[in-house]
């Protein structure tokens, strides 16, 4: 049991010293151009390291790390304008294209959450006319079946008016008989 909790260790140990290494070679890699271009005083040279130092501030860009590249090129300017102000220009530059993309970036998230935010709006507002058309429905519909009973109510009572007009004619009919024949009694009777 302890060999196995001794090999977990080992392996943990290496595994964080690994990770350690990747960002600590990323520091050593910037602060290495950094010392070139201070300790270089060919020109020709000097232009090649400024270009290592604009490739190293782009892979930090691309990286997302806008604000490393940013404070990488702060480190090295000064030194580049001391050794050759013109390459300065193009390492400034680069300086204000980092900022410029870590403003994009930001405007991107930005619209993005807008338009998220829009998405949300419209779907409630089409849930809400939703909710709306189906107790429109419901209300037509309970109308309908109002007008349905009403016109059965309206049809029963005319029903039974119509049956109680017939009983009525028919009693008259039939008083009129037994008058008509009360009457032909009496002329023959006479």
């Amino acid at each position: 049991m302890k060999k196995l909790f001794l090999s977990i260790a080992v392996v943990g140990a290496v595994c964080l010293t690994s990770c350690g290494n990747s960002q600590q070679a990323a520091q050593d890699k910037g602060e290495a151009i950094k010392a070139k271009i201070e300790n270089c005083s060919d020109p020709d040279s000097l232009k090649i390291y400024v270009d290592e130092a604009k490739a190293y501030a782009d892979e930090l860009v691309k990286a997302g790390k806008d604000d490393a590249a940013q404070t990488f090129i702060q480190e090295v300017e000064p030194a580049v304008k001391a050794k050759d102000a013109t390459a300065a220009g193009a390492f400034t530059a680069l300086g204000l294209k980092a900022k410029a993309d870590s403003a994009y970036e930001a405007a991107k998230e930005a619209t993005k959450e807008a338009v998220d935010s829009t998405k949300a709006a419209v779907n409630a507002a089409a849930d809400a006319a939703a909710a709306k058309v189906e107790q429109g429905k419901e209300a037509v519909a309970e109308k309908v079946e109002q007008g349905k009973e009403a016109v059965a109510e309206k049809a029963a009572e005319a029903k039974e008016a119509g049956k109680n007009a017939v009983d009525a004619a028919k009693t008259k009919t039939a008083e009129a008989a037994q008058k008509g024949a009360d009457k032909v009694k009496d002329l023959l009777g006479k």
